[in-house]
């Protein structure tokens, strides 16, 4: 096989891989019209050269389902109306960001570790160059929470002067991978919460693998999955590049100055960057909406300064009304971005967008055999 029609290959594994990560490996030579054992190689190749990992994405925004049903279980009509509604706005998550700036001298990369601390809720750290200087991803209970977490961090960091923010979001494309820690935090029915422990430390784990780690069957395993999956709570078990290729990341940041051209150039911009993703490998890894200031958020991996200014310029040009500005990544201080080759059309944003018809059919995507059990 020639450098050229190898790469191809690679490329079109990645997009397979994405989407569905348990994809068997028969599904895969067959989908990449090869055979069985260049499929396994290209696959080790793959893995090794960027460090692949395969985990679950997790709906954050819907984990409240799961948490109320396990709450209301096993109580009476009246008994879910007095104690279980009570305690709907104590169940679920949200994603939040937190921006902060250093004015004088900046702590080292240990303190700010140690002044980040185990929390559970804190899933990505990164030095940051421009406006701010460090970004936090985290998951938390409540705004309050999240804000306290930025206190925390105020405080370890007291000889500093720092001045932050906390950000509500709601993402809706890409994925940061979640800790074991956010993880055992989900109020959750135990069989579900294994199943993500499982996927976690390693997506192509057969069901009974990790039923073996949990004394649960397979057949428990699957059917967790297939809950987890129809609820939407679990999105898809996919992978994240742990030695990407590219050395330029940018967090870019889309400040609604006049609602009606935003809105009117949205859908455009993200059905242009879906058309031109199908043809080379997607640049994005995570594009979320905050509420104030009101706008858009993008985290682009990149190859190189030119690629990033490019990158830019087409976001000036696609998104109407808005003030764009960006960050330059560093260095990651914890956790890992969610990078990987994504294919935009099975995002659920582009399928609203063909419900309203306010875009073309989307291209056919990949044909897997469903059979999330059998990896060989």
């Amino acid at each position: 096989m020639d450098t050229k029609g190898k790469e191809a290959l690679k490329s079109k594994m990645l997009r397979i891989l994405s989407v569905d990560a348990r994809t068997s490996m028969q599904d895969l030579a067959n989908s990449l019209k090869t055979t069985k054992v260049n499929a396994y190689n290209l696959f080790n190749e793959l893995a090794n050269e960027r460090g692949l990992r395969f985990v679950p994405e997790i709906s954050i925004d819907k984990l409240w389902k799961w948490e109320f049903i396990k709450r209301a279980r096993l109580r009476t009509k009246r008994g879910i109306l007095a104690e279980a509604v009570e305690e709907l706005p104590l169940t679920g998550f949200g994603e939040y960001l937190i921006f902060a700036k250093f004015v004088g001298k900046k702590p080292s990369d240990e303190e700010i570790t140690k002044a980040i601390g185990n929390s559970y809720a804190t899933q990505f750290a990164a030095r940051t160059k421009g406006e701010y200087d460090l970004m936090v991803y985290a998951v938390e209970r409540s705004y309050e929470d999240a804000v306290r977490l930025t206190d925390t961090l105020s405080k370890g960091l007291g000889k500093y002067k720092m001045l932050a923010y906390t950000l509500k979001v709601w993402g809706n494309f890409g994925f940061f991978p979640l800790s074991n820690k956010l993880i055992e935090q989900f109020d959750i029915f135990d069989t579900y919460k294994n199943l993500l422990f499982g996927l976690n430390d390693g997506g192509r784990n057969t069901f009974t693998d990790i039923g073996k780690r949990f004394n649960q069957g397979p057949a428990q395993m699957l059917y967790a999955y297939d809950r987890l999956a129809r609820t939407e709570i679990l999105r898809r078990v996919t992978y994240f590049e742990s030695k990407p290729d590219k050395s330029t990341r940018i967090v870019a940041v889309a400040k609604i100055e006049n609602d009606k051209a935003f809105e009117d150039s949205r859908n455009g911009w993200f059905a242009k960057l879906a058309r031109e993703y199908e043809r080379r490998e997607n640049e994005c890894v995570f594009m979320c909406d905050t509420p104030s200031p009101r706008g858009t958020i993008v985290v682009a991996e990149l190859k190189g300064k030119s690629a990033a200014a490019r990158f830019l310029r087409g976001m000036r040009s696609g998104l109407k009304g808005t003030e764009i500005s960006s960050l330059q990544i560093l260095k990651v201080l914890l956790g890992s971005l969610g990078i990987r080759d994504f294919d935009m059309h099975h995002t659920s944003q582009y399928k609203r967008m063909e419900r309203n018809r306010s875009l073309p059919t989307a291209a056919k995507g990949f044909e897997t055999v469903e059979n999330p059990n059998a990896l060989d």
